[in-house]
């Protein structure tokens, strides 16, 4: 069980809207597991603590616990805090994707957004990235691969934060610290797209098959290549994404 009272990373500040703001408190803890950053297990931050990371005042921290406590998805310990609570965690991310907030015409013009951005960044890396980055990215999307042909649970969990990890990391192979920013900047869109995903069946699995094409392009320094693959991977969520709207 991680303890996560000190990570000052974990949440950041929220963005002032008409929204109810423990409604953003919500949201922004829901979209932290898919980013990877908490599991079924993990202690929330103190109230006060949280508070100061959200920006927002404890009263609206307290509201949201309690508002995650009657959905199910956190449990309030008396003396001890908050806790994501612990479950399937497949069965945890569905439940959690079922209550994002995920707008069509945000995600899909997202992927707009990411088709002209990141098969550039591909193209960077295969150009310019450090062998010992991309190495890194090789040993990320291989090591996936080999725990989801032994895991019969938590393959969700595990999809979710691989997602996350390897288009950050690709960002920052790059070099380009703005790049790395703008990607940064993206998670919160990228956790409503990741959640849409990742109901689909298959989908994770795929994604993360499509992520070893483009290493092992990067891995060639065939630029044009990794940022063919990186394009098609895109496309290739984005028609999957619009159909089970559809559907």
């Amino acid at each position: 069980m991680r303890n996560n009272l000190t990570d000052e990373k974990l949440f950041q500040p929220i963005n002032r809207n008409p929204k109810s703001v423990y409604n953003r408190v919500v949201d922004e803890i829901k979209k932290s597991i898919f980013e990877g950053k908490m599991s079924p297990g993990d202690r929330l931050p103190a109230e006060r603590e949280l508070a100061e990371m959200l920006g927002v005042s404890r009263t609206s921290v307290r509201e949201a616990l309690k508002m995650l406590a009657v959905e199910g998805l956190v449990s309030i310990r008396h003396g001890q805090g908050a806790f994501i609570s612990e479950q399937d965690p497949d069965e945890y991310l569905k439940r959690f994707a079922s209550h994002l907030p995920v707008n069509q015409d945000t995600v899909l013009d997202l992927f707009e957004v990411r088709k002209v951005l990141e098969p550039q960044t591909a193209r960077w890396v295969a150009e310019r990235g450090s062998q010992s980055a991309i190495q890194e990215l090789a040993s990320m999307v291989t090591t996936t691969r080999e725990q989801l042909g032994r895991l019969r649970s938590g393959r969700l969990s595990l999809l979710a934060g691989h997602d996350s990890n390897f288009h950050y990391r690709l960002a920052q192979a790059t070099g380009n610290t703005v790049l790395v920013r703008l990607m940064h900047s993206m998670l919160d869109l990228l956790a409503d797209s990741r959640s849409r995903s990742l109901a689909i069946p298959g989908r994770g699995e795929r994604s993360v098959d499509e992520h070893y094409e483009i290493v092992q392009a990067i891995l060639r320094r065939d630029a044009e290549a990794a940022a063919t693959a990186m394009l098609h991977h895109l496309e290739d969520v984005e028609e999957q994404v619009e159909a089970a709207w559809k559907a």
